[in-house]
């Protein structure tokens, strides 16, 4: 903005007193002018003619920020504090050596010191490779909310979907090693899978059906195969690989004898005395204790993935790597940070979709029978808009699209806790989803069938999915469980 228009001690602006903040006569100068004015000039009509006035307030001053997702936010304070907002860089669950990292990264980055932030995530990189990461900082904890036959009674029963209950590794753990625990009891453990994909505990469920001769087979591979191919003529199919996937769960729900689940563990309690230690302890200094590098630094790029929205769209997608010996370099100037790039187009509102209300809103607005305040001044045409949502409305009484946002809000509805927790920490969309939708660069999930339209809930995948996006923080969201 031009000098010229800007309010100084020389050209202050005097308030009429119009906003819920604003003084009649006071003189305000710089940002609190133009809050002032804004309150002055709109907010003095909002509602009843001003008897119920809006307001608009200065949050807090800063130094610096960086947004680096969605209600996800570090701001540097005059006083030197870093403030840190969202489950992307903040979070109780998030294990040590992360949090290490994201705490030193966040403020490197605060203070333009990009070259270095390259520098560090490198070195750490190596750490976590050569298992040089003390093993009490990259273990995971799980509390004991429950005793242990209270546990087991409860993987008895299933979910309101019909699922079985997801296992729970640290509770798996405790059995497998006969340990006594006290709830509230916290137990440590390390992933020691060899792949990323391994997790900590897993749940195989053994079939079996009887053969010819009546004796109990295992429902594997080709007696699998033959029992399709067996039934695919009564299904009006030759071959047992034509038969759909409902019509195989109903020939196995038909033959099935028994079932026998087997609990596979990628994971290892990690002594209390590690824990407790002063010192730092490797998998080194431990016989038998090694944990799974892969696995670990594939969570340590997810979590920095989101940091690089400060580094140039050029060397972005450059910067991360899996072995160290894999590392780039990069001039001062490369490194230089920058701001206006977003990580993908959905993530930096324009200033049209951020002054566009939001289907809910139109749907509130319709409901009180109220034209809302404001649309003239930004320009926002609200006739066109309550017309093309009518219009929409009308287009989802179709019968496809009854029936495929039917299957996403029940496939949202039966997502187990095990598959939100691994969206949050590793990014990775539920199979249940990704057969009905696809999400596109704006975060937002598309009917496959119908790639024009988004589900009722809106599609925005962090909604719809993360438990956590609710809250500002992991702590908001266990506060109000425990309440």
């Amino acid at each position: 903005m031009p000098d010229k228009f800007r309010y100084t001690e020389e050209n202050p602006y005097v308030s009429d007193g119009g906003g819920r903040n604003s003084v009649k006569g006071k003189e305000y100068v710089g940002v609190e002018a133009d809050v002032a004015e804004f309150e002055d000039l709109f907010f003095n009509k909002a509602f009843n003619g001003g008897i119920l006035k809006a307001g608009l307030g200065i949050d807090e001053y800063c130094d610096a920020c960086i947004q680096f997702a969605r209600k996800n936010y570090a701001d540097l304070m005059p006083d030197g504090k870093v403030k840190k907002v969202g489950n992307t860089i903040k979070s109780r669950k998030m294990s040590g050596y992360l949090e290490k990292f994201i705490d030193n990264a966040v403020i490197l980055l605060l203070h333009d010191e990009g070259a270095k932030f390259i520098e560090a995530y490198y070195d750490y990189i190596a750490k976590i490779y050569n298992y040089q990461i003390p093993i009490k900082d990259i273990a995971s904890k799980g509390n004991i909310k429950k005793t242990i036959k209270e546990y087991i009674d409860d993987c008895n029963t299933v979910t309101k979907a019909g699922s079985k209950k997801s296992r729970q590794a640290w509770y798996e753990l405790v059995i497998k090693n006969n340990v006594k625990v006290n709830v509230s009891d916290t137990i440590y453990y390390i992933n020691t899978g060899t792949k990323k994909g391994h997790s900590d505990v897993k749940r195989v469920t053994h079939q079996f059906i009887k053969d010819k001769d009546g004796n109990e087979v295992e429902l594997i591979g080709k007696i699998k195969s033959a029992l399709f191919n067996e039934y695919a003529p009564k299904y009006g199919v030759t071959k047992g690989t034509e038969l759909t996937n409902a019509q195989k769960k109903e020939i196995i729900a038909k033959n099935l004898v028994r079932e026998e689940d087997e609990i596979v563990l990628n994971c290892q309690m990690v002594p209390p005395e590690i824990i407790n230690s002063d010192e730092d302890v490797l998998c080194s200094d431990v016989d038998g204790l090694e944990y799974n590098s892969e696995k670990y630094i594939s969570q340590f790029n997810n979590r920095v993935t989101p940091l690089l929205v400060c580094f140039s769209p050029e060397i972005r997608d450059k910067i991360l790597v899996t072995n160290p010996d894999d590392r780039q370099y990069f001039t001062e100037e490369e490194a230089k940070l920058v701001s206006g790039f977003p990580m993908s187009e959905g993530d930096q509102d324009t200033y049209e979709a951020l002054m566009t209300p939001e289907r809910k809103e139109i749907a509130f607005w319709k409901g009180v029978g109220q034209r809302p305040p404001f649309v003239d001044e930004c320009g926002i045409k609200w006739e066109e808009l309550v017309d093309k949502y009518d219009e929409e409305l009308k287009e989802e009484q179709s019968v496809l699209f009854q029936e495929e946002n039917g299957k996403y809000l029940d496939a949202i509805d039966k997502l187990t806790n095990e598959e939100i927790s691994e969206f949050e920490s590793d990014g990775v969309i539920p199979k249940s989803l990704t057969t009905i939708v696809t999400l596109g660069s704006d975060m937002h999930f598309r009917f496959i069938k119908i790639p024009d339209k988004c589900p009722s809930t809106g599609g925005y995948i962090f909604d719809d999915i993360s438990r956590e996006t609710m809250f500002d923080t992991v702590d908001d969201f266990e506060e109000r469980e425990a309440k």
